[in-house]
């Protein structure tokens, strides 16, 4: 798997959401719950995490300023670095550019509100479920986007923050050319150039990252509008990495459909209690008693341990070359999936005929002798508590079995 890139608004967003836990207060950024589940678990399964500066071509840690400070944090802690286009690389940088820069000219304005556009079915489907809309997301991101921008500055200083090249002079033509088409898709707030610079630099990071072979993964803002990033090495597919992370996620399907409308609240606390699937490293009585910046280290120092802790499985993950390999990894999570069904009371412990026959041997033995009570019954719920409270698997499943089970423990406190 080739190392995974990021843009700096992912930081942004997860950055907001460990600030907003630590206040105790609804994050401000509508994205950034999902930009720190999608961070933490890139952390977790990804042989390598890389950030993409937006002007700089061979960046420094520190031209990608002082905040986000967890970007910062992470850059020092060397969880992250820098993505790097040498020399030998901008040739073809150069063409990969053109080659955007040119379609967005023949059909970027078409894309662009197009996608503005599709928002309206989007948004009732969303809303319909009960959840918001992409549009009033935009809305609020901008809100939270305005007291970012001196820090944006610092890595863009132009005048009005859009980069100063041919994909900057699209996107500030392009606001003056959709004019009044854009504004009855947009909310007022929400100015023309700066939002489409945001969306358009989404293929500019495609770009600096398929020239230097990494898998881009997008700012949730701009995952829609953004050329879906293909991982091609090795053989191994997006659509199998994905799968295969998507199975360590689908351990709490199961057990949710075991455990029934009962014990779904606790189900879902167990979902935000689990690194592994993008819960927290924190407890909630630890929130509150640091400053915002103590905080941001205390939780990466949580992330760095929880990536050590976490090798066995990103080594798995990471040699998964072929579809054996992938059903191997399948059977080993099902075979997780049904011992923590058991061990959590959600289904019970099955007994094989032959440990049946087994103990029925021992029965008609103790049975025939004076004194000797009989022992099958007690024999069996031996053997199906033994089942159910010890797991003998290889490493990684003993890693993702103590994790779930951790994880239920705290959530039914």
């Amino acid at each position: 798997m080739p190392p995974l890139a990021l843009d700096n608004s992912t930081f942004i967003s997860a950055q907001e959401f460990i600030t907003a836990q630590n206040r105790g207060e609804r994050s401000r950024d509508p994205f950034a719950r999902q930009s720190y589940v999608e961070l933490v678990q890139s952390l977790i399964f990804q042989p390598a995490v890389r950030v993409i500066h937006p002007v700089h071509l061979t960046p420094a840690s520190e031209q990608f300023g002082d905040e986000p400070y967890l970007l910062r944090r992470l850059l020092e802690l060397g969880l992250v670095t820098p993505v790097q286009v040498f020399a030998d690389s901008v040739p073809r940088l150069a063409a990969a550019e053109t080659e955007v820069l040119s379609t967005l000219q023949t059909r970027g304005v078409e894309a662009m509100l197009s996608f503005l556009r599709s928002m309206d079915a989007c948004d009732q489907e969303a809303e319909a479920a009960g959840n918001i809309g992409l549009r009033k997301r935009i809305l609020q991101w901008n809100d939270f986007h305005q007291t970012q921008i001196p820090h944006h500055l610092v890595r863009v200083p132009t005048s009005d923050g859009i980069e100063p090249d041919r994909l900057g002079e699209w996107a500030r033509a392009t606001s003056v050319a959709i004019g009044e088409l854009f504004r009855p898709l947009m909310p007022g707030a929400v100015e023309p150039s700066n939002f489409i610079a945001a969306l358009a630099r989404s293929l500019r990071y495609q770009a600096r990252a398929t020239v230097t072979g990494h898998a881009y993964q997008p700012h949730g803002l701009r995952r829609d509008f953004a050329v879906t990033s293909q991982i091609l090495s090795d053989g191994l597919d997006e659509e199998t990495a994905v799968d295969v992370i998507k199975l360590i996620r689908g351990i709490h399907e199961s057990l949710s459909e075991n455990a029934g409308p009962a014990r779904s609240r606790h189900l879902e606390l167990l979902r935000l209690e689990l690194p592994l699937v993008g819960g927290r490293l924190w407890n909630n009585e630890e929130a509150g008693l640091r400053t915002d910046r103590d905080w941001i280290d205390l939780v990466c120092e949580r992330i760095m341990s929880y990536r050590m802790k976490a090798g066995s499985l990103r080594d798995l993950v990471r040699g998964i070359r072929t579809e054996e390999d992938v059903l191997r990894f399948e059977r080993d999570i099902e075979e997780i999936t049904q011992q923590l069904n058991e061990r959590l009371g959600l289904s019970t412990a099955d007994i094989t005929p032959l440990e049946s026959q087994l103990a029925e041997g021992v029965s008609s033995v103790a049975s025939t002798v004076s004194g000797i009570p009989m022992v099958g019954g007690l024999w069996i719920g031996a053997r199906a508590t033994l089942k159910r409270y010890s797991f003998r698997g290889n490493t990684t499943q003993k890693f993702v079995y103590q994790e779930y089970l951790s994880a239920w423990r705290r959530a039914i406190r």
